[in-house]
This record gives C-alpha cells, structure tokens and sequence, in this order.
C-alpha cells in the first residue's frame, strides 16, 4: 500500500478528517449488521454477532468480540438514557484507515459505528413486490456476506415508484429467484413444499433467514428446501413470504409479472409461522 500524506475537502471545507483514509468509505471494505430494537434489548443480537465474526474473517478484517460488545453496550447506554427503548440499530465494521491503494494495511484497526433510526413502518397485513429487470451478479466468495457494498440493491430498488409496490424481486444473471432488495423470500408450492432460494452464488444470507431455517420451521415439523428457483416455480406457488431481522416475517400479497399483478393468498402455514416466530420473540408481534 503507498504511504502519503492525504489532503481533502468534505463538501467543499477543508479536513483532515480520518474519514478520508477509511477502506469502508473508499471500497466498501467492511459489513454491517441491521438489528431489532425491541424495550431497550436487542433481541438477536447473538445472531447478528455470530454473523458479524464470520464474514469479517473472509474480508481479512480482524474483530474482537469483546470490543464490539462494549461499543454496543455503551450505545445501548446512551439509548437508554435518551429513553429510547424501541426501533432500529444499525452497527456498521468498516476496515479503517487505509491510505490509497487496494492493499490491506499490514495492520487493520477496524472502526465501529452505531446508528440509531426509529422503527420504519411494518406491513404486518402483507405486500405486493416489483420484478427488478437488474441482476444480481455471480460471486461465490463475497456471497452471504452483507459487505458495505449495496449497489446492487441501490439500482434494483430504484427501478419503481408505485407506492402498490413495497419491495422487489432480484433475480441472477442466470433468471433464478435470490431474495429482494431488502429481504430473503420463502415461497411454498403444492408439489414441492416450502422452498428458499440456494445463496451459494448470490445474495445475503439474512439473519432471519437463518433463524427461521434452525429454529422456527422445524419447532412446527415443517420442512424447508433450499434450491434454485426459476420463474415457473416462482408462477406456480401459492403462498410467499419476505423476511429480515428488523420486520420478522412479512406475507406477499402479490408479485408483478408482465406488467401484471399475481395475486396470492395468505395460507395457514405463514399464519402459524408468523404466531410461532412471535411466541419466541415478542417484538415481531
């Protein structure tokens, strides 16, 4: 990595600001975790952490767990103080001061930051989803990893304006279901069962999907399969569901296609999946 000394403006002022040396601003080089807030708790919080340790180790950032509890302890803290007891945490790792070149430093000193925003508003009742005409590109390595690197989702979610649609539908560069801009998907056909889309070449392995997959699913003995998903098995379900770690589990109502809206039902297993997720953890009710 060259070594230089950097002189920058932030709109227009002059800084020396650390920001202008940092790999997360620059290249992306970090990840972030969106988490619940829910009566001063975070309640997946190991969940977001297991994750966080994970994917740092493949983006060469070394993280102590210790550290990153603290920092979060501290903002949870200031939260409380504030009387701010419900809404969203977002903790982003970023890779630090970096100087300018792709290589890493021979030490990375990761920088964490907390970001607090109240809750958005939830669609318990269910949602109508865009079909994104961009694809997701193929990266075995980066997926699963929610990197810093969002712009994927920035060009996907700015493809429509109709307030019908709340999220949208990504698919691959090969026409196979991946997620939505925000969310993982689970959808249910008559023959096959549930089904969730493989994430071994695309998109991000959410923590709700995860906990859905390990805990929620088989506490009611119901069986999921992970697998491709093309456009006729997408067509031919009739139950469909979004999640993420802040929403829990959100019903669809309907998804465009050909300049149409499919309508789908509501059918008892969302119902009982939704009741089961919100028995474990309240703040999904």
């Amino acid at each position: 990595m060259e070594k230089s000394n950097l002189i920058g403006s932030i709109d227009g002022a002059l800084s020396s600001s650390n920001l202008l040396s940092e790999r997360g601003l620059a290249y992306g080089h970090g990840l972030f975790e969106t988490m619940r807030l829910h009566q001063g708790q975070l309640p997946l919080l190991s969940w977001h952490l297991d994750r966080l340790i994970r994917d740092a180790s493949i983006l060469s950032i070394p993280l102590q767990l210790p550290i990153i509890e603290r920092h979060i302890n501290d903002f949870q803290r200031y939260l409380r103080q504030q009387k701010i007891d419900n809404g969203v945490v977002k903790l982003i790792v970023a890779a630090g001061d970096g100087g300018r070149g792709y290589k890493n430093p021979a030490t990375i000193k990761p920088r964490v930051i907390c970001v607090y925003s109240d809750l958005p508003q939830l669609d318990h009742q269910g949602v109508n989803l865009w079909r994104c005409q961009y694809r997701l590109p193929s990266n075995p390595v980066l997926s699963g990893i929610k990197h810093l690197n969002r712009l994927d989702q920035v060009l996907a979610r700015n493809e429509w304006t109709d307030d019908l649609y709340s999220d949208g539908l990504m698919f691959d560069q090969h026409n196979q279901l991946v997620e939505t801009t925000s969310a993982n998907i689970f959808l249910h056909c008559p023959r096959q069962g549930w089904l969730t889309p493989d994430l071994s070449n695309a998109g991000v392995s959410g923590v709700m999907r995860a906990l859905l997959l390990e805990e929620i699913f088989p506490s009611l003995a119901k069986k999921v399969t992970v697998t491709d998903i093309d456009s006729d098995r997408l067509s031919g379900c009739d139950h469909m569901f979004i999640c993420n770690s802040v929403r829990g589990l959100t019903p669809v109502l309907g998804f465009s296609q050909d300049q149409n809206l499919v309508t789908l039902t509501i059918g008892n297993d969302v119902k009982m999946l939704q009741s089961a997720l919100a028995d474990n953890y309240p703040c999904f009710r």
